[in-house]
């Protein structure tokens, strides 16, 4: 346990030692700063620092004690009073003070220094004193299988580089703002330009991975219409079957019989035709996806991947292992990831471009409606 600056360190007479996280906001509370709606208190600066496994045993289990650290991140201070809001003591009354997700929520932005919000994330509002936690993350990275979190790519988004960042806090109508300067492990001596590198090579994996989930959302929502195409296309042709079998019933002995039969079965071979196309334009896509990515649960333990989405993953989690330069077996890997990608895509843009607008005119021929048209995919350039 580190104590900080600002951070109260209680100790007692026998073996306890209590610390209190940064209480610089105590020394400039006032009756004035609790009448404002909203009012963010000033932010200490936050450390970035690499935690690295202890030696011995990985997994100690109760054999090894470790105190209990503040937060990783930025302390985000501030209070609000706007009526309406829950007071602390009735939060946990219901048992929703350690639920983020539930009652009103304040939301808080981080930008960069071009003033690009590059973090938006919400919290639960309490009446009175708040404190928020910061990562020293970005947001992350869109990515295929939505709530769904694969072994490589979490939610989170990359380490921002050292510097000052703007903080907004909001809550409604008010807003107030402050800054928090993010500094650098003092135990790496890496230079500015070395990270910056590795930064930069971070933000294009994520690119990539945002154009491989594009891909696998276009096709998920294609199979899905093809799929809806199909049973409004059959329920149409059943409702006719009957109407003929009711006009028939009363009109057996009526001409024309023949006339109405030949129709009958061109809207069958049309039917059918539509069902064929449908199906063979899915197991296209299905060959697709399965180029591009593993969907969660299709496998069991951990598996060496082929799909791009997979090697890309493995590009990602050597770049996260540390804040050096890129290695050239990083550039070497990530530039295969990008050359098998590139040969998918190709057949991607394809197959929407000649079987997904083949198909779907002939939706549009059974006057039927399918999803438009949309601009090739292009993978993100260096």
């Amino acid at each position: 346990v580190h104590p900080r600056e600002h951070d109260l360190v209680i100790g007692t007479h026998g073996r306890a030692a209590y610390i209190l996280d940064d209480i610089s906001p105590l020394r400039t509370i006032s009756a004035a700063t609790m009448a404002e709606p909203v009012h963010l208190f000033e932010i200490p600066d936050a450390q970035q620092y690499m935690v690295k496994q202890t030696g011995a045993s990985r997994f100690p289990g109760d054999g090894e004690f470790r105190g209990e650290n503040r937060p990783y991140g930025a302390l985000i201070t501030f209070s609000l009073n706007i009526d309406g809001l829950q007071r602390r003591a009735e939060a946990e009354e219901e048992g929703a003070e350690g639920r983020p997700d539930r009652g009103e929520q304040v939301t808080i932005e981080i930008s960069d220094a071009d003033g690009e919000v590059i973090r938006s994330f919400e919290r639960r509002a309490i009446l009175g004193v708040n404190r928020i936690v910061w990562n020293l993350e970005r947001d992350g990275f869109e990515r295929p299988g939505a709530g769904e979190e694969s072994f490589f790519f979490g939610g989170g988004g990359p380490d921002v580089l050292p510097g000052t960042y703007g903080v907004t806090v909001k809550y409604g109508d008010h807003e107030t703002n402050g800054s928090v300067t993010v500094l650098p492990d003092p135990r790496y001596d890496i230079p500015r330009a070395d990270r910056q590198a590795k930064f930069d090579m971070v933000m294009h994996v994520g690119a990539v991975q945002e154009t491989i989930a594009e891909a696998i959302e276009r096709i998920g929502d294609t199979r899905s219409e093809i799929d809806d195409v199909l049973e409004r296309a059959k329920a149409a042709d059943d409702e006719d079957e009957e109407g003929d079998e009711d006009e028939e019933g009363e009109d057996e002995d009526e001409e024309g019989e023949d006339e109405d039969e030949g129709e009958g079965d061109d809207d069958d071979d049309a039917l059918e035709g539509l069902m064929q196309a449908g199906e063979d334009l899915k197991k296209s896509l299905e060959e697709l996806e399965e180029r591009l990515w593993t969907p969660p649960g299709t496998t069991k333990g951990i598996v060496y991947t082929t799909d791009v989405y997979g090697r890309l993953g493995y590009v990602r989690g050597s770049l996260s292992s540390s804040w050096d330069a890129p290695t050239q077996s990083q550039e070497t890997y990530l530039t295969a990831v990008e050359e098998q990608l590139q040969e998918i895509i190709a057949d991607f843009n394809r197959v929407f471009a000649e079987d997904v607008a083949a198909f779907r005119g002939q939706v549009e021929e059974a006057e039927l409606e399918f999803v438009g048209a949309k601009e090739p995919l292009e993978i993100p350039v260096r």
